[in-house]
């Protein structure tokens, strides 16, 4: 039965765990703002992911999500506080059993996903990945979520009249942050072009391009193009930052990595004029930003999860490539054949 669109009052959206993920998400949630203009919209998120929003015309109210993983209390206790808000629609965006598990206990009326992990009995209208999902944007799953709950609410599918690039705009409390922590740590931006480097990866060694090519491809940004470089990434990817400025022979680069809240780096990666990355959260973000970005591919698939606004580097004819896995078996060959020269080639093309 379709529901009247004055019936959706309180809507809550499960959000993604990681921030590429939640960036590649702001499509479907611009589109759900959209096509709800009078609801409001709660989004929960995890920690790692709620600054994205909370500077955002896209929802009224963030909570961070409290997982099982913490224990049997925090996740009741999330339970209580859902069922208190009385939803009308859940928007799971997320995958697992427990988003669904917690709409289903938290008395959303309706609740809309895909039918993963075994829980479509806990949703009441489910959507399915087919075959038709290989190399399909992971942007349109999101988006197709909420097409089903304009299908199901507003008895029309209204696809056609949407973008899906991801979009962000930088906050002024995200820029006076970053201007704070470049004058911090005594970073030029005046005169100078800022590259931003991300020589990490949270969830995958694989997905990292080898140390001496990021400082390789530094050196040279700093000395040809008299760019400032900055390196980037989670507490996580400290290991990988020390490593490149151990192989490099250029001075004065400013180390980051694990210094920056997500307000901080989101305001960083708006005033940068390169950034350069692996296959991760702040590739999105600068793509989503605005800012010249590329992105370094080996074992995942840039035609799912790509900033679809990033420059693309990969080494071609790997038979093995978009192999998904974390840990490369044999010689991380889709990532040595990349060349720091053809990066290097790239980024001038685009600081020039």
């Amino acid at each position: 039965m379709q529901q009247d669109r004055d019936k959706i009052e309180r809507i809550l959206v499960r959000g993604t765990n990681w921030i590429g993920d939640a960036i590649m998400s702001a499509p479907a949630m611009h589109r759900l703002r959209s096509s709800f203009p009078q609801a409001n919209i709660t989004l929960l998120a995890t920690a790692r992911t709620t600054a994205l929003f909370e500077d955002s015309s896209l929802c009224d109210e963030v909570i961070r999500y409290r997982s099982r993983a913490e224990g049997l209390r925090p996740f009741m206790e999330m339970v209580k506080t859902i069922r208190a808000r009385r939803f009308d629609l859940a928007v799971l965006f997320q995958n697992a059993f427990e988003a669904a598990l917690l709409s289903y206990l938290g008395g959303a009326r309706l609740r809309i996903g895909y039918a993963e992990q075994c829980r479509g009995f806990l949703l009441t209208h489910k959507l399915h990945h087919g075959p038709e999902h290989r190399n399909r944007h992971q942007v349109h799953d999101y988006l197709d979520i909420v097409a089903e709950c304009e299908r199901i609410c507003l008895g029309s599918d209204l696809r056609a009249n949407y973008s899906s690039v991801p979009a962000l705009i930088a906050s002024a409390r995200q820029k006076e942050a970053a201007v704070a922590l470049l004058e911090c740590f005594g970073v030029e931006t005046g005169s100078r072009s800022l590259v931003a480097i991300n020589a990490g990866a949270t969830n995958s060694r694989a997905k990292c391009w080898p140390a001496e090519r990021f400082a390789a491809l530094a050196d040279r940004l700093a000395k040809e193009m008299n760019a400032q470089i900055v390196l980037i990434g989670a507490p996580s990817e400290l290991e990988y930052a020390d490593n490149v400025i151990s192989l490099m022979a250029t001075n004065g680069v400013a180390d980051l990595t694990g210094k920056t809240s997500l307000v901080e780096l989101i305001g960083l990666l708006d005033r940068c004029d390169l950034v350069v990355s692996n296959d991760t959260g702040p590739a999105h973000i600068a793509a989503a930003l605005g800012r010249p970005t590329i992105t370094i591919f080996g074992p995942t698939n840039e035609f799912e999860t790509a900033p679809p606004s990033s420059e693309i580097l990969r080494a071609e004819g790997i038979e093995c490539a978009r192999c998904m896995l974390r840990d490369c078996p044999i010689d991380h060959r889709c990532m040595t054949r990349i060349s720091a020269d053809s990066v290097f080639d790239c980024a001038r093309k685009i600081l020039d």
